[in-house]
């Protein structure tokens, strides 16, 4: 791993993997979190590199070019974040990224624009970009400098964030506009929590037999619990806790692997596995 990565202070935490074609290149600091993912062809070059636990970042994702190891090229992200395929963050100023949020395939998020003659009246932008907590930003989403987007977001795909967002809205364009005020998070009521929770538990069966699994296998939800029986060995997902305990093996696994993946993330201390 020390080829890989290269940084006056280099912390790396527990069970953290690191794919083939991954270099990290900072003047001062890497710092990367428990049960982080960075999984082939990533490029981080920047002063400061610094994540909480559970960073999932996909293959050729870049972090860097212009003027990146300036002193505010600094990246700071939250835990439980997602950067998803060929994203492109560009911190010749400071980006921070908060919480649970979840950046998708192919969006930039830069922190300067400038190239013509600024004597001419032409426009130069420089500044930071700050992405709060439980924000979903698609793909092929574009961030200009200047912009702080707050918590509890979701934006349309394909939107180009030029103006600072706030806390719950959603908002979409090119230019982005916000299109409803205070929408997130929504209070939903159990009966709602249950059909939701039972349509992916449906899903998640037809899926597991896909697979190959042949054993019997019972899942039930009731009291904002699933229970998964295999055979005489149970395993519980607390919905609302977001926890799991009991019988773990990997068709236990796979089924928190798949929860994560249709929203209800549940962290056990492990890299989410799929059989």
């Amino acid at each position: 791993m020390s080829d890989k990565i290269i940084a006056k202070d280099v912390k790396i935490g527990k069970n953290v993997f690191i794919g083939d074609d991954v270099e990290i290149r900072c003047k001062e600091k890497v710092h990367i979190g428990d049960n982080s993912v960075l999984t082939k062809n990533i490029k981080i070059n920047c002063t400061s590199f610094e994540t909480g636990d559970y960073l999932y970042m996909t293959d050729g994702c870049e972090i860097g070019r212009g003027g990146s190891n300036g002193p505010n090229s600094r990246v700071k992200i939250g835990n439980n974040v997602g950067i998803f395929e060929r994203t492109i963050i560009n911190p010749s100023e400071e980006v921070t990224i908060g919480d649970n949020t979840g950046i998708g395939a192919e969006v930039m998020i830069w922190t300067h624009g400038a190239w013509l003659d600024i004597t001419q009246g032409f426009p130069a932008d420089f500044g930071s970009v700050t992405i709060g907590e439980n924000v979903w930003l698609p793909a092929r989403s574009v961030v200009l400098p200047n912009v702080s987007i707050g918590n509890n977001v979701v934006i349309g795909i394909n939107s180009i964030i030029n103006r600072s967002l706030p806390d719950g809205c959603f908002a979409a364009g090119s230019p982005c506009k916000v299109i409803k005020e205070n929408v997130y998070p929504k209070t939903l009521s159990k009966e709602d929590i249950k059909k939701l929770v039972v349509g992916i538990i449906d899903d998640w069966k037809k899926l597991i037999e896909f697979k190959g699994v042949t054993r019997t296998i019972n899942v039930n939800y009731e009291n904002e619990k699933i229970f998964l029986n295999q055979s005489y060995h149970e395993t519980i997902y607390d919905v609302q806790e977001k926890t799991m305990s009991g019988y773990i093996n990997d068709v236990a696994e796979d089924l928190r692997d798949y929860l994560r993946r249709r929203g209800i993330k549940i962290y056990t201390g492990g890299l989410f596995k799929s059989i």
